[in-house]
Formats: structure tokens, C-alpha cells, sequence
């Protein structure tokens, strides 16, 4: 199929514009940088040659998370062992401590290092991307109530491990109410 000039162009566009997002999703996913950004190159490759596939008019945002996560699937499953998934590198989750002063950013990267791939995946997309229940399970080819479960066993995960964030701000009956919402889709 030919391509058209125009499309290829918008798609290359917004797809270096949306890099930094596509890179930290893709460093979730494969826990090292230097796995992170052969799945991110691989990934830009094939939706440049593929670039038709993107319908003009939807969400690119979600469509190329869509397509990095697709990608590392494939590439998961083409390993003997899927499932020994390396675990990811606390440097990813860091940031400048100037940004985030009062945040236990240490603490914080130990526990999200920790969580199974697919509970750190759907927490980076709805924490980290800020994106609907709805736009994460498109992405994460699941349905919403999978991403709910997913992030809430996340979150409890921080609750039992972090006993520091009862401190936080009186944020004990948030933490409480979450936990309720955990037992009742875990």
C-alpha cells in the first residue's frame, strides 16, 4: 500500500512529540534502559512503516501506547521463559528531587519495582499518564474492571509497604477507603 506523504508526516510528527511518554512507558515495561530503548526504536520503526494503520481522527496518544505495548507482548513472547520477566530498575521510576522535595521518591521506586509488570503498567498509564480506565484497558488489550483490579493491587501494594504515607496530609482515610476497594475487586 502506498503511503501518503501527508499521514507519514503527521504520524512522525506526533510521534516525536509523544517520545518522552512512549520512552518512560517503555522503561515500565522493560525495566532497563538499554531494553527500553530497543523496544522503543522498534516499536517507532514499525509504526512508521506501518503508519496506515493509524486512523486519522482517534487518539494517537493511545494508539502508539497501544502499539509499544503490543510490541513488547511479542517480544516477551518469543523468549523461553515469558514469564521471568527481568524486574525493573529502581533508576527508572527517579526524578529530580528538587521537583518532588517532600516525596519519598526512594522509597516510592523500591515498591514500584517490585510490583508484577502488568500492576506497573496499568499504575504508569493512570498514575504517570493520567489516562482514563478506559483508555488504559485499550491499551493494555483488557478490559476496565482488569485495569481497576491491576491498579488497586498496585496501590495496596504501596499501603502494606509504605507505612509512611499514613503521614501524609491525613490521608489515612483515603488509604483506608482504597484498601476497601482492593478487597472488593482483588
Amino acid at each position: 500500500m502506498a503511503h501518503t506523504k501527508p499521514l507519514r508526516t503527521a504520524v512522525r510528527n506526533k510521534l516525536i512529540t509523544l517520545l518522552p511518554r512512549l520512552r518512560r512507558f517503555a522503561l515500565v515495561l522493560a525495566g532497563d534502559g538499554e531494553s527500553a530503548d530497543m523496544l522503543l526504536r522498534n516499536t517507532c520503526n514499525k509504526m512508521l512503516d506501518e503508519d496506515e494503520t493509524y486512523q486519522q481522527g482517534t487518539a494517537f496518544d493511545i494508539w502508539a501506547f497501544r502499539r509499544l505495548h503490543d510490541e513488547w507482548l511479542r517480544d516477551l513472547r518469543s523468549h523461553n521463559s515469558p514469564i521471568s520477566q527481568a524486574q525493573a530498575d529502581p533508576s527508572i521510576f527517579e526524578t529530580d528531587r528538587r521537583l518532588c522535595p517532600d516525596v519519598r521518591i526512594t522509597e516510592i521506586a523500591d515498591i514500584l519495582v517490585k510490583l508484577p509488570p502488568q500492576q506497573r503498567s496499568a499504575a504508569m498509564l493512570i498514575w504517570g499518564e493520567s489516562l482514563s480506565y478506559d483508555d488504559a484497558a485499550t491499551i493494555l488489550d483488557t478490559d476496565r474492571q482488569t485495569v481497576l483490579a491491576r491498579v488497586s493491587r498496585a496501590l495496596a501494594s504501596f499501603v502494606e509497604r509504605a507505612d509512611w504515607l499514613d503521614g501524609i496530609g491525613g490521608h489515612g482515610a483515603d488509604i483506608q477507603q482504597l484498601q476497601q476497594i482492593n478487597r472488593q475487586t482483588g
